[in-house]
């Protein structure tokens, strides 16, 4: 015959088989990223990946309707970040994932305006970059963001060309994978971030990876490591030179305020009218004197603020944004020691993902492994200059 367990017994041990499968359970560690040869390697699965749409609170009110603007953000994240997994976040936004609307460019065919000797003091319409990120670096312990900039898509505000509204608001998804800012869903229920270490990587080409530049300028905490290609660093020396009124190649006529109205592709677009008006008047396109409108989008008078790394890449034939803005951008960074790589190659306004496939994504993978997961890899110990030259040849060089 079994003998029982006297219930006493039962109450008094119970509690203590309990904490122990709770105990037990608490140590099992949350799944890590695994390195190799100084990199991270495809562990995680994208199909299993969590993917999920927030509306993320800027702290501007571009559109003047009372409320702060929110941005949309989609998120993908490795599964196992709900298992405990904390990973860094690579982090792109973009005026052009709603498209374009029709652009009204400006007549060119004017007299030019005598030079005042006293003066006051870039829409880029690439095609976005090959969906890389996602595929390449959320197997290898990565969260990637893909958001719409103000005024464009599902979010709303209006576009400014690349001033401090603009700016700001980009700046939001950064406070928010650091909990300083909010997200809903779009049921209006709140969003956390806490799968996110709260390092971030900003990246992107042309107006993509121009947002990057300004951002990196407000000091923020959390912006570990910027990768601004093919990137404006004076909206002045885009629309501008010297005091003569250009445009970018192949869009004669185009300028501020052209491009806001071309990504102006939220609902309710009328509500931006004043405002594009006003950027079309500050813009100054009679005297092209450099005012107070161009200086708020030039980016070097914040270098001195940047606290993130700076890995420059831009082509020798880019007509687009062209190769002035990232010499004085370079300049600058070497003035303040910001820590710095920069590749040059012999393309035009293009990624190196396009034509040196292999070697760009290897690089980018140990600068960011380097800068967000804190991998001593070696990569700043390379030469600081990877330059394509005119025989299509790479060399490198130290700056």
């Amino acid at each position: 015959m079994k003998k029982l367990i006297p219930f006493f017994l039962l109450v008094l041990i119970l509690p203590m088989i309990l904490g122990a499968n709770i105990a037990e359970e608490s140590t099992v560690e949350p799944p890590m990223i695994v390195v190799e040869e100084g990199m991270t390697q495809p562990v995680f699965s994208k199909e299993e990946a969590i993917v999920e749409r927030v509306f993320i609170e800027t702290e501007v009110d571009s559109d003047g309707d009372g409320e702060n603007d929110r941005i949309r953000a989609d998120v993908i994240r490795p599964k196992e970040t709900e298992e405990g997994l904390k990973v860094p976040v690579i982090y792109e936004i973009s005026p052009y994932r709603a498209g374009l609307n029709p652009i009204d460019f400006h007549n060119v065919d004017v007299e030019l305006t005598p030079i005042n000797p006293n003066p006051i003091g870039g829409k880029p319409y690439a095609a976005d970059l090959p969906g890389y990120y996602d595929d390449y670096f959320l197997p290898r312990g990565y969260a990637v963001i893909l958001a719409e900039s103000i005024g464009s898509g599902m979010s709303n505000g209006c576009p400014t060309s690349g001033d401090m509204q603009e700016v700001l608001a980009t700046r939001a998804v950064i406070d928010w994978l650091n909990g300083r800012a909010s997200a809903f869903d779009a049921d209006g229920e709140e969003i956390t971030a806490d799968w996110s270490t709260g390092k971030v990587g900003m990246t992107g080409v042309s107006y993509n990876g121009t947002l990057p530049n300004g951002v990196a300028t407000t000091g923020v905490e959390g912006l570990e490591t910027i990768v601004p290609i093919g990137a404006i660093s004076s909206w002045y020396d885009y629309y501008r030179s010297n005091g003569a009124v250009v445009a970018p190649g192949g869009y004669q006529g185009e300028d501020a305020d052209s491009l806001a109205r071309a990504v102006l592709t939220r609902n309710n677009p009328e509500v931006c009218l004043d405002l594009m008006n006003q950027i079309e008047e500050e813009q100054d396109r009679i005297t092209g004197d450099y005012n107070e409108f161009w200086n708020e989008r030039n980016y070097l008078n914040g270098v001195e603020n940047i606290k993130a790394s700076v890995f420059v890449v831009h082509g020798l034939n880019d007509w687009n944004v062209k190769t002035k803005q990232f010499t004085q951008w370079w300049e600058e960074l070497e003035k303040h020691d910001v820590p710095r790589k920069l590749w040059i190659h012999q393309h035009g306004h293009s990624s190196p993902y396009s034509f040196r496939n292999e070697e760009w994504l290897i690089t980018l993978n140990k600068w960011f492994d380097y800068w967000l997961y804190d991998i001593e890899n070696g990569i700043m110990d390379e030469p600081m200059v990877d330059k394509q030259k005119e025989d299509r040849s790479w060399v490198t060089e130290n700056a």
